[in-house]
C-alpha cells in the first residue's frame, strides 16, 4: 500500500519539485495550498490539494495524523513584518504537525538553513555541529531546536538545512534570479569587496530529493547540510552573470550594497558559507548531481530568466 505524504509549502519552488518526485515515487502527496493556482498546480502533478495556511492549526494537525511523512517546507517570507513573528508561526505550525505524529516514530522532516552557522576561520567548510552565528537578519535556528525537541515526543523530526541558493528549472523568484534582475536593471553586476568570499548552493532537483531520503531513513534528532556546491564565490558569479546579461562587473563596499539593497539583501550577500554535505552523502546515500549555477546562469534555465526580466525592463520604459 501507498504511503501518504502531507508536504507543507508544496506550491512552493521547492516544494513542487518534492511533490513531483514523491508522486513519481509512489506516494500518496496531499500539499497545502492557500489559492485557487495552487490547488490547480498540484492537481496537474498527481497531488491532493488541501486548502489552509500555517495559522490553521487544527488542519495542519489533522492532516498530520493521516499522513505517514510530513515534510514541512513552507515558511512566511513577508520579511516586512518583524523576524520574530515569523519564527514564531513557524513554531506554531510545527507543534500542530508534531501533535499529530507525537508517539508513532513517523517522521517530520523540517527546514532550516545553513547561512545561519559561523563560518571556518579558515575559510573551510563547516559540519552541522558548527556554532550558530548572530546576523543582523536573524536565523532560523531558534525554530529548529524546538523542533526537534518533539523527538522527545516520539516524533521521528529530522532538520534539513538549504544552503542560501537553492536554484534550477528557470525559477525567477530566487536569490540568484535577483541577483540577475539587479544587473539588468542597473546595468551592473556587482559583488562585495573582492568577491573572493564562498557561498554556498544545491540544485532544487537534489534538494528535493533529500527531503525524501530523509523521510525514509533519517534518525530522530538528525540535522543535514543540503549542499551540493561549496567553492563558488561571489565574484565568480557577478563575473558569469554579467557575461550572460551582457553588463560590466563592479566591486562595492558593504555600506554601498545596504543603500542599494537594504540591510536584509546586503548582509544577507556579505555571508561566508561552506556547509559541508558529507554527512548526507555518508549516512543517507544522497547524491547531488544537478548542473552548478555558474552554468544555469550561463548556459541553462536562468537564461530565460534574464531575458524575462529585459522583456519586463523594455516594458516598464527603464
Amino acid at each position: 500500500m501507498s504511503q501518504n505524504v502531507f508536504i507543507t509549502g508544496a506550491t512552493g519552488f521547492i516544494g513542487r519539485v518534492v511533490t513531483e518526485l514523491a508522486v513519481k515515487e509512489g506516494y500518496n502527496v496531499r500539499g497545502l495550498s492557500r489559492r485557487d493556482d495552487g490547488d490547480a498546480l498540484l492537481k496537474s502533478l498527481g497531488a491532493t490539494p488541501v486548502r489552509g495556511d500555517l495559522n490553521d492549526v487544527d488542519l495542519l494537525t489533522e492532516e498530520s495524523k493521516n499522513a505517514d511523512i510530513v515534510l514541512h517546507l513552507a515558511f512566511d517570507h513577508d520579511f516586512s513584518k518583524p523576524y520574530t513573528d515569523l519564527l514564531a508561526l513557524d513554531m506554531k505550525a510545527v507543534s500542530a504537525l508534531a501533535e499529530g505524529l507525537e508517539g508513532t516514530n513517523k517522521p517530520l522532516v523540517v527546514t532550516n538553513g545553513t547561512a545561519g552557522v559561523q563560518a571556518d576561520p579558515n575559510g573551510g567548510e563547516t559540519d552541522e555541529t558548527a556554532p550558530i552565528a548572530q546576523h543582523s537578519f536573524g536565523n532560523r535556528q531558534n525554530a529548529e531546536t524546538y523542533a526537534l525537541k518533539f523527538a522527545e515526543k516520539g516524533v521521528r523530526v529530522v532538520s534539513i538545512r538549504l544552503p542560501q541558493y537553492v536554484y534550477g528549472r528557470g525559477n525567477n523568484t530566487g536569490f540568484a534570479a535577483q541577483l540577475i534582475k539587479i544587473a539588468i536593471n542597473s546595468g551592473e553586476s556587482v559583488y562585495i569587496g573582492d568577491g573572493e568570499y564562498c557561498f554556498s548552493d544545491v540544485y532544487v532537483d537534489d534538494a528535493a530529493q533529500l527531503y525524501l531520503l530523509a523521510a525514509k531513513t533519517a534518525k530522530a534528532g538528525e540535522i543535514f547540510n543540503g549542499t551540493g556546491h561549496t567553492t563558488t564565490t561571489y565574484k565568480a558569479m557577478a563575473t558569469a552573470i554579467s557575461e550572460s546579461v551582457q553588463v560590466p562587473t563592479k566591486s562595492i563596499t558593504k555600506e554601498e550594497a545596504t543603500q542599494r539593497w537594504g540591510p536584509f539583501l546586503a548582509s544577507f550577500i556579505g555571508i561566508t558559507n561552506r556547509a559541508s554535505n558529507k554527512k548526507a552523502i555518508d549516512t543517507l546515500g544522497w547524491k547531488p548531481v544537478g548542473p552548478g549555477l555558474l552554468w544555469e546562469v550561463r548556459s541553462g534555465s536562468y537564461v530565460q530568466v534574464a531575458e524575462q526580466f529585459r522583456k519586463e525592463k523594455a516594458a516598464a520604459g527603464l
